[in-house]
């Protein structure tokens, strides 16, 4: 079967055929070029927001460090050790570095609210038993430190080590308050 002009009927519907399919070709190409284009990009704005997002957490908590100190006061015979300041009172993020400087080995126990997460990498504190952090004994003129995070009323009381002073001392009492 030959059209007008002999052969070039035929030519011209197999160009017409590989035209269409090259155009396929590059509109296929295209999509998959936008496809990766869009990836990209969404790619891009997530890490904008994620990090936009972080730097923002960022500056909610600041991180502040806080000192107490422990001293030992004698009353008659009996010595106790003395919690300065008492009632210390933060926001989330604060460090609360207590140091010893009474004559005994002390130990911190939090009471009614326990600490159960901390930010940073607590010193002289160890997860116990039921999830919540505790101090090991703190020698005279050592420290342990403790991030808050958690807002509350953390209670804890300040134990002399009956090991080297058999001897009951009076305990203290402190309070944190991440507000």
């Amino acid at each position: 079967m030959t059209f007008e002009g002999g052969d070039t009927g035929c030519k011209w519907y197999y160009e017409a055929a590989r035209l269409l399919h090259s155009l396929q070709k590059e509109i296929t190409m295209k999509r998959h070029g936008l496809r990766i284009i869009a990836v990209f990009l969404i790619g891009v704005f997530c890490l904008v927001g994620y990090s936009s997002a972080e730097e923002a957490q960022e500056e909610e908590m600041k991180l502040v460090t806080k000192m107490v100190t422990i001293k030992t006061t004698e009353g008659g015979r009996a010595m106790s050790p003395a919690v300065e300041p008492q009632n210390l009172v933060s926001e989330p993020g604060t460090t609360v570095v207590w140091i010893n400087f009474s004559k005994t080995p002390i130990e911190l126990l939090f009471l009614d609210k326990k600490v159960t997460t901390a930010c940073g990498s607590p010193v002289n504190f160890f997860v116990g038993k039921d999830g919540a952090y505790e101090s090991a004994k703190i020698p005279f003129g050592g420290t342990a430190s403790l991030c808050f995070i958690e807002k509350g009323k953390f209670e804890y009381i300040v134990n002399t080590s009956a090991t080297f002073y058999p001897e009951k001392m009076k305990e203290q009492q402190g309070i944190v308050w991440i507000k």
